[in-house]
C-alpha cells in the first residue's frame, strides 16, 4: 500500500520535506527560492496542502514592514512522516494499555529493537566497511519512516541524524520510546549509540551518535 505522502505531486512531496527540514517555517519567498520555483507555484501547492489540512500558516513577527505569513507543518502534515510505522505505534500501545511499569516498559522496548534489528542485521553484514553499514543503517531507518541523514564528524566517528520522530505523540508521553530507537542501532550496529539530541525533549532533530563500534575496538 502507497503511503500518504507517495500520492502528492513531487512538488508537493518536496514542499513539505522542506517545511520538515525548517521546524519554525517558511514564507512564500523562502520556499520559492529553497525550491527553485516561481511565487505563483509556491502559492498554489500551498493552497492544495492547506486545505489537505498538512500545512497551516501564522504571521510573521513584524520587522518594521507589513507583516507576512510564514508556512509550517500542522500535526497532520508531520504524521505523513510517520505513517509508514503505524504498525509498531500500534503494538506499543497495547504494551502500554497494559499498564506496564517505567522499569517494565524500557526493558521492552530494548527488546523490541534488538529484535528488529536482528531482523534486518542481514542487511549490515553484507557490507565489508564500516562507512557503508552505516549508510545502510540510514536507509533502513528512511524505509521505516524516518527522515535520515548521516554525518560525518571525524575520521572514527559519526551521527545518524532524524527531522523528524515516527512515533512523537507516544515519545511525549512516555519518554522512554526513545530507547527503541537506541537498542534497535546498537544491536544493528554492534556500536553504542549516544542519544545527543532529541525531538520530543525540545530538540530541532533526533541525534545518534556512534561510537565503540566493535571494528573501533579492534584496533
Amino acid at each position: 500500500m502507497k503511503s500518504a505522502l507517495s500520492l502528492l505531486g513531487e512538488r508537493q512531496q518536496s514542499l513539505l520535506t522542506t517545511l520538515l527540514h525548517h521546524r519554525k517555517g517558511l514564507t512564500v519567498e523562502e520556499l520559492s527560492g529553497l525550491l527553485a520555483i516561481s511565487r505563483n507555484a509556491v502559492n498554489q501547492h500551498l493552497t492544495h496542502l492547506s486545505g489537505s489540512g498538512f500545512i497551516q500558516s501564522s504571521l510573521q513577527e513584524s520587522t518594521g514592514g507589513r507583516p507576512g505569513k510564514v508556512y509550517t507543518l500542522t500535526p497532520n502534515g508531520l504524521e505523513l512522516f510517520q505513517r509508514r510505522y503505524s504498525f509498531l505505534a500500534k503494538l506499543l500501545l497495547s504494551w502500554i494499555d497494559k499498564n506496564m511499569g517505567e522499569r517494565e516498559l524500557d526493558t521492552c522496548l530494548t527488546e523490541l529493537g534488538k529484535e528488529m534489528a536482528n531482523g534486518l542485521e542481514h542487511r549490515i553484514t553484507q557490507y565489508s566497511s564500516y562507512n557503508d553499514r552505516l549508510q545502510e543503517a540510514v536507509t533502513i531507518m528512511s524505509e521505516l519512516g524516518y527522515d535520515t541523514k548521516l554525518h560525518q564528524l571525524s575520521e572514527n566517528q559519526a551521527e545518524i541524524v532524524a527531522n523528524n520522530c515516527v512515533y512523537q505523540e507516544l515519545a511525549q508521553q512516555h519518554s522512554e520510546f526513545c530507547q527503541l530507537d537506541i537498542s534497535f542501532l546498537k544491536h544493528l550496529l554492534k556500536a553504542d549509540i549516544e542519544h545527543t539530541e532529541c525531538i520530543v525533549r525540545g530538540g530541532k532533530h533526533c541525534r545518534f551518535k556512534i561510537t565503540g563500534t566493535k571494528e573501533s575496538r579492534s584496533r
